[in-house]
């Protein structure tokens, strides 16, 4: 039996914290939690006088597979071209993350590593991932950013062609879930960012098909993940009825754009959740990734800030996998962004832990540091609620009960 004692108990439910809390692990799991709990005779005691703990966290929108750096535009490969996406998972842990939905891979690589990361082969975040992304023929982002390249198109992809209707796209959803996907991602999304500010139209599936595949995939028991590239894009996605938004404004889109209230009250009418990776589109443009389009990241900002005053739920993701989008450090970003779109610190973090475990729908394994729930813990150095970059200050991560990263904590 591990105790951690004296902790500032941060629990991922969005409760207050609890100073000077116990917390009991066993066998990989948290065995009990809070403040009045007692240490058992012969436990292994770890004092957390001055320090935070609370729940590992979770990146709801990143690409395993990708590659942060722009020696690899766009990158998209599989467990065997990335040594088992080694650095990407290297630099998560380091970071503090313990949990990832990862929007479109190549299958079944992704569900394979997946699995054994469940059966403890393999030192990584908890992986949740929808597979092959379904697209439209010649559409983004396969003949866009990834330029066609034909072993995404075979390992990664499933596209949908102009004209093709119910029993072309339920036969593709299906076979897609036939892979044992945990749900399902499609675009919604016209633009080509590489070519602006010349023609930026590329096919994008109609409405028509973007209500089948949402049709199909919830008719197989699989939420759906929708990519969009501006607000335009997410009332169509909501219309169609997808379970989760991918992003708010990319890059070379309309930088004058506003969220309306009608959009707004379907949002939380429907109960949509919306990631919206603004660490990307901030970090594209601050490094002139832009193709020198007017900056969007403030209508983006403006996006969010009157989505979180409506009472819409707000994934914490940051689409690391694309250039400048780093592994693990970019979730603090996202979270210091959405602070200063609105959200308080205890709100940014519970958001990231518990409110992003619901988006994996994985809340009954991890998420929250709770009795009967997974060990995956972080110990900060330092009160992420006196200043949001504190979540930064990473002294100990556990994954279900195995430390993973110490920087001091047990050789104190």
């Amino acid at each position: 039996m591990l105790a951690f004692v004296h902790a500032n108990l941060i629990d991922g439910t969005g409760r207050d914290p609890r100073p000077c809390s116990t917390v009991l692990i066993q066998g990989g799991s948290i065995i009990a939690a809070g403040a009045d709990v007692d240490v058992p005779v012969g436990s292994v005691v770890v004092d957390l006088r001055g320090k935070t703990l609370l729940p590992g966290f979770i990146d709801a929108h990143l690409h395993l597979g990708g590659s942060d750096s722009l020696d690899d535009r766009m990158g998209n490969h599989g467990r065997h071209f990335t040594w088992d996406y080694s650095y990407n998972i290297a630099r998560l842990m380091a970071w503090g993350v313990t949990a990832v939905r990862s929007g479109g891979d190549w299958t079944p690589e992704i569900l394979e590593f997946r699995d054994e990361v469940e059966a403890g082969a393999v030192r990584a975040p908890h992986i949740v991932a929808p597979g092959r992304f379904v697209q439209a023929y010649e559409g983004h982002p396969l003949s866009t950013v990834y330029m066609n390249d034909p072993a995404i198109m075979q390992n990664a992809c499933v596209l949908i062609h102009e004209g093709d209707g119910a029993d072309r796209i339920g036969a593709s959803v299906r076979r897609a879930v036939s892979e044992g996907v945990d749900m399902v991602k499609v675009f919604c999304g016209d633009d080509d960012k590489l070519r602006y500010p010349d023609d930026t139209t590329v096919p994008s599936l109609t409405d028509e098909q973007l209500r089948l595949v949402v049709r199909f995939a919830h008719e197989a028991g699989k939420r759906v993940m929708c990519h969009i590239d501006d607000l335009c894009d997410m009332g169509r996605a909501v219309d169609a009825g997808v379970d989760t938004v991918e992003h708010v404004c990319n890059v070379c889109t309309d930088p004058d754009q506003e969220i309306g209230e009608e959009l707004l009250a379907k949002l939380v009418e429907h109960g949509v959740c919306v990631t919206p990776t603004i660490v990307a589109t901030a970090e594209h443009e601050e490094h002139g990734f832009a193709n020198g389009a007017p900056p969007v990241a403030p209508a983006a900002r403006r996006a969010v800030s009157k989505m979180i005053q409506a009472g819409v739920r707000i994934g914490v993701g940051t689409d690391a996998g694309i250039p400048f989008v780093a592994y693990g450090e970019s979730l603090h970003r996202e979270m210091r962004e959405l602070v200063g779109c609105g959200m308080t610190p205890l709100q940014a973090v519970s958001a990231c832990t518990g409110g992003n475990a619901k988006i994996l729908q994985r809340d009954a394994l991890y998420g929250t540091v709770e009795a009967g729930k997974l060990a995956d813990l972080v110990v900060l150095g330092s009160d992420p609620l006196d200043d949001i970059e504190n979540t930064r200050d990473i002294a100990l991560v556990m994954r279900a009960g195995r430390v993973v990263v110490d920087n001091g904590i047990l050789s104190e």
